[in-house]
């Protein structure tokens, strides 16, 4: 009687999706941490004022897009060897966006404020 086993292959495209999805809850934590820090200090708010018409929000915005762009490519070369199935890839985005959406809520970023 031969044993069965359970474990998928994992394809390339679930790969890539999933290196995109996770990259996309870094970007949403990164836009979280940016907000709280240049509430926190001023150095920080003066490097992110990347435009003064937009003021510091250019700068976090532009933090959260590099950090995805990086993410979403160094991710897409480590789940070439190590697959990560997309309920797993899933599950990392929703606690990584979640933790970025908190960050944003302005009774939470206003308390670090100086």
């Amino acid at each position: 009687m031969a044993t069965q086993t359970t474990e998928r292959e994992i394809s390339t495209a679930d790969r890539a999706v999933g290196a995109a999805m996770i990259a996309s809850g870094i970007g949403s934590l990164v836009l979280g941490l940016a907000i709280i820090l240049s509430e926190a200090s001023a150095g920080f708010k003066t490097f992110v004022t990347w435009n003064a018409g937009v003021g510091a929000l250019s700068g976090k915005s532009g933090l959260s897009v590099i950090a995805f762009v990086v993410s979403w490519v160094a991710l897409h070369y480590v789940f070439k060897t190590k697959p990560l199935s997309l309920m797993t890839s899933f599950i990392i985005t929703l606690v990584l966006v979640a933790l970025g959406i908190l960050l944003t809520f302005p009774p939470v970023f206003l308390s670090f404020g100086s």
